[in-house]
């Protein structure tokens, strides 16, 4: 599985249970809505800053974007 599907799954998941929106939850991250768009759809990586601006904000335990990591194959670690 692709580190960026997997990952964006996720986000999407904790923020549609935060019932925050895609506009709201991206100022909470400091990033753009269009850049969270991008993200959820699997079609960018975030940078490692932004990844974990991310988790911060889902209140995701930092670690588990390892977890994410070792899913892609094409990722070595």
């Amino acid at each position: 599985m692709y580190f960026g599907d997997a990952f964006g799954r996720s986000i999407r998941g904790h923020r549609e249970g935060s019932e925050l929106s895609r506009e709201k939850f991206a100022e909470l991250c400091g990033v753009s809505d269009r850049c969270i768009f991008n993200i959820e759809n699997g079609k960018a990586v975030p940078k490692l800053d932004t990844a974990l601006a991310i988790c911060q904000s889902c209140q995701i335990d930092a670690g588990e974007l390892a977890r994410f990591y070792a899913m892609d194959e094409d990722i070595l670690i």
